[in-house]
């Protein structure tokens, strides 16, 4: 068992512990015959939906896969009865949980800390570990909102297909990806905050079940139809199976329902306007922090092609799971256009081997979409290989564009370094710029910048030995 699946079990039961000793201090005013009555009820309903709730979980792990939607197979006839036994026991328990409320013996109002103390107590620890959650979280997302744009956008675009009558509409939010992404990362952050601090409370925990239903539908969409392998919650730093992020949001739900209920008891501590100011200074100093990563590389990079990495194993060699982490590392196309070009002139002219970025001293030119790329940084890229090159480093362009595209962009640049075609996934996964540079000696990863924080001759050659 995982450090992971101890935490979320450990959530679970301070979710369960509190909910189960808040029915019994709120229905304590009722009779001896009641209370057994309701609570018997109480208890096998958390049975029931938690049975029916494992049976989920259990179908969606046993057939859950990516690309394999698990209603097609032999366990989607498993998923539509404990659905529906979960969904009608959850109206049948608010029902009944109303109707214990209006008995003779509950006209005590109010649910303090006074008459529940113990709950409030179990709701204080409930709020400390979503809080930590979600700052983790929050943090990785908005350390690497990139890389959560690109899974907005891979769900954007599969909800796309699922709903045709409702593309345009996909579409629309696929184009706001990335401010998007920046804000639920900020909005994360701050919200925990909040949660910690008890700042409005009846919004914070309102917004904050929201959220939660909004990420448990994404999770679960993901675990049946095995369409989205990694919902992106916790970026690059924390890699969970589609079934893994369901139950881990399932259980997100269970702990923030006594939180929920109580919200309106809940006191900002240590005073409103300190618990304001907290609140908005997380907001701020995340969206700041997230924007800095975004024009400068992610401050802490959690990805396979991280800096010491070497290639030469990373590519070729399973890890501990039996994965190859650097798998979508793999070359298309290869072109010299200053070589092709002097071919053309000279027939007696032999054209030069093509540059291994596993090489050598290589320094290797991201474009991910050059046709978006920034002209300036692909002139200063130009510039750079001019100085590099004579130094006897490589240099060589990476690009997912097609040989019409770079001929059109080689008409207008003039690259004086050869570009080769690679997957598009694995160069926006390697360096978040466009362009970006990665230095490699020999295959090893030695330094990565931003277009906005291009290296000079004098600090590449430093880092080469």
């Amino acid at each position: 068992m995982t450090s992971y699946q101890i935490i979320g079990i450990l959530g679970l039961l301070l979710g369960l512990a509190a909910t189960v000793v808040m029915f019994r201090e709120h229905f304590r005013p009722l009779s001896r015959k009641n209370l057994i009555r309701y609570g018997i009820f109480f208890l096998g309903s958390v049975i029931v939906m938690g049975a029916s709730l494992f049976q989920i979980v259990a179908t969606l792990s046993e057939y859950g896969m990516p690309g394999m939607n698990v209603l097609e197979t032999e366990g989607g006839s498993g998923l539509f009865v404990p659905t529906m036994v979960t969904i009608s026991w959850i109206f049948l328990m608010i029902a009944f949980m109303k109707r214990a409320n209006k008995e003779p013996e509950m006209k005590v109002s109010g649910m303090g800390r006074e008459r529940l103390p113990f709950t409030h107590l179990l709701v204080w620890g409930i709020r400390i570990y979503i809080a930590v959650l979600f700052i983790f979280s929050g943090f990785v997302k908005a350390n690497d909102y990139i890389g959560f744009s690109y899974k907005l956008e891979e769900y954007f675009q599969v909800f796309a297909n699922y709903m045709p009558a409702l593309e345009g509409f996909w579409q629309f939010w696929e184009k706001l990806s990335l401010p998007l992404a920046w804000f639920i990362s900020v909005f994360e952050i701050a919200l925990a905050v909040a949660i910690l601090v008890g700042w409005r409370m009846r919004i914070t925990a309102l917004l904050t079940l929201l959220m939660m239903i909004f990420f448990t539908i994404l999770t679960g969409f993901s675990a049946i139809t095995g369409e989205v392998t990694d919902c992106g919650c916790f970026g690059d730093a924390l890699k969970l199976e589609p079934w893994e992020s369901f139950t881990k949001d399932l259980i997100y739900m269970v702990m923030l329902m006594p939180v929920y209920l109580l919200r309106k008891e809940i006191q900002a501590f240590p005073t409103k306007k300190i618990a304001l100011a907290l609140t908005a200074a997380a907001f701020i100093i995340s969206g700041v922090y997230a924007w800095y990563c975004h024009e400068n590389l992610p401050q802490v990079d959690y990805r396979a092609y991280k800096v010491g990495v070497d290639l030469n194993v990373c590519t070729t060699q399973e890890d501990e799971k039996g994965e190859i982490k650097c798998k979508d590392w793999y070359q298309n196309y290869y072109f010299d256009f200053r070589a092709s070009e002097q071919a053309a002139q000279d027939t007696n002219f032999v054209m030069p081997p093509e540059v291994d970025p596993l090489v050598g001293k290589v320094m290797a030119v991201f474009m991910a979409k050059i046709e978006k790329a920034d002209a300036e940084a692909i002139k200063e890229s130009i510039a750079l290989a001019g100085e590099l090159q004579p130094a006897g480093i490589q240099v060589v362009g990476m690009s997912s564009a097609y040989r019409s595209l770079l001929e059109e962009k080689d008409n207008q640049f003039r690259f004086n370094y050869p570009i080769s075609l690679w997957d598009a996934k694995m160069l926006k996964t390697v360096v978040r710029s466009n362009p970006g540079y990665v230095l490699m000696q020999d295959g090893v990863i030695l330094g990565k910048w931003h277009h906005n924080n291009q290296p000079s001759k004098a600090e590449v050659e430093g880092l080469l030995k």
